[in-house]
């Protein structure tokens, strides 16, 4: 059975709720708008639902001109895609620290309120590129506000095998891929160094080591009781659990659902 492409997913708000695609544009940082913003508290220091649950509820998609944000019984938060705002603040995502614009106190009003904690929320500017780790990257590529890399890549068949050891079926959003594969065996990405995807290579350099986001519901921010005891019981290793894997891209371009996946092993 041949490897293709199942899904794209974007989160263009980083540990917010995102959004699928059937086609989506692959640019130099990952996929448009994917990790784009970022909540960060007063100071700097980037928001997830590791610490913030209720993050997974707040609902995001995009329009041809804006971000719209929901949740709960909030009203509509309208973020324009394009901003001049000069307005800089020092951010850290981990051990990274980059500059990143603020939206607006409208914006960091709305989170703070829903989140009950006091936060802003901030964007890249595109003049404030934001490098790959170099021990991992090839050619000084950037990213946006994900953790460390552009891509995250993840085969259906690892969560079904999940969901099967667990017996009952497992979102995979709660993994929150980029690029869902399927027609391949569970974990076999493990063995990739690489895909191809319409003529556009995709090196898979680094496992994903997995933190308590996965046990969050993505939809009602309600913590499962068992999942991350199951996955630790066949997928630890030097004290971490792996999942997927993370990927930097050699060019850009349009990706499809059902396209084809060439992968070399390692």
């Amino acid at each position: 059975m041949p490897v293709t492409i199942q899904s794209f997913h974007i989160y263009p708000v980083k540990s917010c709720q995102g959004i699928e695609y059937e086609q989506i544009e692959l640019t130099r940082t990952g996929f448009k708008y994917d990790r784009h913003w970022m909540l960060v508290d007063k100071q700097g220091r980037f928001l997830s639902q590791r610490k913030f649950p209720d993050m997974a509820r707040i609902q995001t998609r995009l329009t041809d001109d804006s971000l719209i944000v929901s949740g709960d019984d909030y009203a509509e938060l309208i973020v324009p895609l394009e901003s001049t705002s000069r307005n800089r603040l020092a951010v850290s995502i981990w051990d990274d620290h980059c500059s990143a614009a603020l939206v607006s106190t409208a914006a960091s009003h709305w989170f703070s309120s829903f989140l009950n904690h006091d936060c802003d929320l901030v964007f890249l500017p595109p003049n404030e590129p934001r490098l790959v780790n170099p021990e991992y990257a090839h050619s000084k590529q950037t990213v946006g506000f994900a953790d460390g890399f552009p891509l995250l890549i993840l085969s259906r068949a690892s969560i079904d095998l999940l969901s099967d050891k667990l017996g009952e079926t497992i979102d995979i959003k709660r993994f929150r891929p980029n690029i869902v594969v399927d027609g391949c065996e569970a974990h076999e990405e493990d063995n990739w160094s690489a895909i191809s995807v319409n003529n556009i290579d995709i090196d898979l350099v680094k496992p994903c080591s997995r933190c308590v986001i996965p046990s969050i519901d993505q939809d009602t921010a309600e913590p499962h009781p068992s999942l991350l005891k199951t996955l630790a019981s066949y997928r630890r290793r030097e004290g971490k659990v792996f999942v997927g894997q993370n990927g930097i891209h050699r060019s850009t371009g349009i990706l499809t659902r059902g396209q084809p996946v060439a992968t070399r092993s390692k």
